[in-house]
């Protein structure tokens, strides 16, 4: 990320404002510099020589002290629109990652890091605070406030102006040699970090099987370990800041020393006035003082730089270009009621033509020419070896993938034409690894829409959980669960199909689900599945399970470009 990054600009909209309000303070705050400049070297001068009585340096002192309420309240601004702006920055940040991710859909998720992608929308992005409260105002100040001071310095003081103006570019010189060192070592940091996350959230997704095989305890050498070395990286990185204040810090005394011997000698041979040489002697720091400040500061939001990066990678991660229809709804007027729920779709046919997809880091093709057909009111089963890509046939169908060659046609109807609410509406998924987030089971299963008890007590009897069986739920529907604990394999299928059967889909798309079931929970699955194709729902499977594709009314078998129906 560059200095002032114009990707910040363009997904922080509130940036803009704040950087114009910036360049504003900075511009007032360099006339506040020179005029506090001119006006202490003139009090000063004259005190010393006596010119000035004590009523003439009431005047000065008022407007003295007029300029040092001025500067503070400008600082003050300074803070107040830093917090503000980097609280609304990150909220948009964070708002335009999420919704990509949601928009570039489960099949990217599912290859990345969900520990990556927390650390840097989570904790990442909070390191942007001290860019915005602290780099980005010293910034401003860096670019305006030595260009002003310099210029009058130059309109005063030719030789001063010539010895600033060949020091002054050693400072940014050695910041940029320091920057790219300190990137090397903020670069390892932050891998360290996100490895750490990771590493603590495998430990926690897995600590009852630890605990289980008595495991647990042995972790913590690993955790020890990682977190020793992110101790380490950290130190590193401290270390390269307080170095490089000291080098920032010895290149400026060294050149206001230049400054001031020059002046000095002059002063002693009557070539300058006094009350010139006090001016320049207090504006010549003020020139170096902005970009120590800078440098100093680059420190302390490299770490929010490192995980804007991330985060610009995600929000420049291409999406399919898909034009969707959408649905035109009349603006209301006056009270505005609720929003109806959307119309699922009736389809009573699903064709695949030709679809072939290769994910991006593979040499092949994962589905190639594709071709099937699946009705309403039947059992589909896909089956075939695994890596045929049944799986990523799913996807396509379920738009989770969408720079997809050939088409999918619901009714006649490519998906590529269809209102994406529509299409979400209109299905029922269960993946492999059905998501059961940290609830009861009543709150798990009214997800879907709102439901009484009786209604729910039907539902998971139709997945064989009986939820008034106090051994495997002691508190019936008010069972606590989470992603990780309190329901197995099998029970987390089955009730995220619970879920699938409450919210009555029209299609319904499965991924293995009768996996990780006995024979009875298996038979029960079975029948449920038929009653919900009975009754005109379209049902597609993934599977390998023998029994279910027995039971199935249309087989495609993948791999083989074999397809069958079965009567």
């Amino acid at each position: 990320m560059r200095p002032l990054d114009p990707r910040l600009l363009t997904y922080a909209k509130s940036a803009r404002t704040y950087l114009a309000l910036s360049v504003l303070n900075g511009t007032v705050t360099a006339g506040l510099v020179i005029g506090q400049a001119s006006l202490l070297g003139g009090l000063l001068a004259g005190i010393f020589t006596g010119s000035r009585s004590t009523q003439d340096i009431t005047t000065p002192l008022v407007w003295l002290t007029v300029i040092v309420v001025a500067r503070a309240i400008t600082s003050w601004f300074s803070d107040v629109a830093a917090a503000r702006t980097s609280a609304r920055a990150k909220h948009e940040l964070r708002t335009a990652v999420l919704t990509h991710v949601r928009d570039l859909g489960p099949a990217w998720i599912n290859a990345q890091r969900s520990s990556n992608l927390a650390t840097s929308v989570m904790r990442g992005l909070d390191g942007l605070d001290p860019y915005f409260a602290r780099y980005l105002p010293q910034l401003v100040l860096a670019a305006i406030v030595p260009l002003a001071v310099g210029a009058w310095i130059l309109t005063n003081d030719m030789l001063s102006a010539i010895i600033v103006a060949v020091t002054v570019p050693l400072v940014p010189f050695f910041m940029v040699l320091i920057g790219r060192f300190t990137k090397t070592a903020q670069e390892k940091q932050w891998s360290t970090l996100q490895t750490l996350s990771g590493h603590f959230l495998d430990l926690i997704s897995g600590l009852t099987t630890l605990k289980a095989f008595n495991r647990s305890k042995s972790q913590r050498a690993g955790l020890l370990r990682v977190g020793e070395e992110y101790r380490t990286t950290t130190m590193g990185v401290l270390r390269i800041s307080f170095l490089s204040s000291l080098v920032l810090e010895l290149i400026s005394t060294l050149s206001i020393a230049l400054v001031a011997v020059s002046i000095g000698l002059r002063l002693v041979t009557g070539d300058m006035h006094l009350e010139q040489g006090l001016v320049i002697l207090i504006l010549v720091p003020e020139v170096y003082l902005p970009l120590r400040a800078l440098g100093a500061q680059f420190h302390a939001m490299a770490e929010g730089i490192e995980a804007a990066e991330h985060v610009f990678s995600i929000l420049e991660t291409p999406m399919s270009k898909t034009k969707y229809v959408t649905v035109q709804t009349p603006k209301p007027s006056g009270f505005n009621p609720p929003p109806a729920a959307i119309e699922p779709l009736r389809v009573s046919h699903i064709e695949f033509q030709d679809v072939s997809y290769r994910y991006p880091e593979m040499s092949t093709h994962a589905v190639s020419n594709f071709t099937a057909e699946f009705t309403a009111g039947q059992i589909s089963v896909i089956t075939g070896p695994s890596g045929v890509g049944k799986t990523t046939a799913l996807n396509v169908l379920l738009r989770f993938i969408t720079d997809f060659h050939g088409d999918v046609h619901f009714d006649g109807k490519s998906v590529r034409e269809i209102n994406p609410e529509v299409f979400r509406a209109s299905i029922g998924y269960l993946p492999q690894k059905p998501w059961i987030g940290h609830s009861t089971i009543r709150e798990a299963l009214t997800v879907s829409r709102p439901a009484l008890d009786t209604e729910l007590n039907s539902v998971g009897n139709a997945v064989g959980l009986d939820f008034a069986n106090r051994t495997d739920f002691p508190c019936g529907l008010d069972t606590v669960v989470t992603s990780s604990s309190g329901l197995s394999g099998g029970q987390r299928r089955r009730l995220a199909l619970a879920r699938i059967l409450l919210r009555n889909s029209p299609i319904v798309i499965l991924d293995e689900p009768t996996a990780s079931l006995d024979g009875e929970t298996e038979d029960i699955i079975t029948h449920t599945l038929q009653t919900l194709a009975h009754n005109g729902a379209l049902v597609i499977a993934v599977a390998h399970r023998p029994s279910l594709i027995a039971v199935a009314d249309h087989v495609v078998v993948m791999g083989t470009h074999v397809r069958q129906d079965q009567s």
